[in-house]
C-alpha cells in the first residue's frame, strides 16, 4: 500500500476509534463531524475526503469487522464447534466495537451484521421455507449470548461459551 493510502487508512481508523469512544455517552446520530475530527485529531477536510457523513463512518466501521470475520472464519461445516469458537474468540476480540454498538443504540445494526454473516455461512433460503426461522432464531440467540457475554466482562473463555451455546441450541 502507498503512502498516501496508508496515512487514508490510518485517519479512517482513528476516526472510527474517535466513534467508539462516544459510544455509551452519546448516541452516534448526535455526534458532530466537529466532535470526531477533534478527538481524532484529525483535520476535517480529512474526514470529508474520506466519508460524507457520520452514518458513512459507522458503515465503514461495519465493513471493516465483516470483512475481518470473513476472512478469519474457518471452512467446514457451519455448525462446527471450531466455527463456533471463532466466533466468540473474533467478538471478544472486538469487543469494544460491539460494545459501542451496543451503547450507542445502534444494536439493530449490530444484530443484522450478525445475521448477515449467518446468512453467509447458510445461504439464504427461500421465503417460502420454514427453515429460514431457524437461521434467524440461531443469529438472535447468539446475539443476546454474546452481549450478555461481553458485558460481563467475558469471564469464560471463547471455548467454554461455543461449548455452552452448542449445549444451549442442542448440540452436543
Amino acid at each position: 500500500m502507498d503512502k498516501r493510502k496508508q496515512a487514508n487508512q490510518r485517519v479512517k481508523d482513528q476516526l472510527l476509534g474517535a466513534l467508539i469512544e462516544y459510544a455509551g455517552r452519546k448516541d452516534w446520530s448526535k455526534v458532530t463531524v466537529t466532535e470526531l475530527v477533534e478527538q481524532a485529531g484529525v483535520a476535517r477536510a480529512s474526514f470529508y475526503r474520506n466519508f460524507a457523513s457520520v452514518e458513512e463512518l459507522v458503515d465503514y466501521g461495519i465493513r471493516q469487522v465483516t470483512q475481518r470475520y470473513h476472512e478469519g472464519m474457518p471452512d467446514g461445516d457451519v455448525n462446527s464447534r471450531e466455527r463456533l469458537e471463532f466466533k466468540f474468540r473474533f467478538y471478544q476480540e472486538h469487543a469494544d466495537l460491539v460494545l459501542a454498538f451496543h451503547r450507542a443504540k445502534a444494536s439493530t445494526s449490530l444484530l443484522d451484521l450478525i445475521t448477515d454473516c449467518e446468512i453467509d455461512a447458510w445461504g439464504d433460503m427461500p421465503m417460502s421455507s420454514l427453515a429460514r426461522y431457524e437461521l434467524y432464531f440461531y443469529a438472535g440467540a447468539f446475539y443476546n449470548v454474546l452481549l450478555c457475554w461481553l458485558e460481563s466482562g467475558m469471564k469464560e473463555p471463547p471455548e467454554t461459551m461455543a461449548a455452552e451455546f452448542a449445549r444451549m441450541m442442542g448440540g452436543p
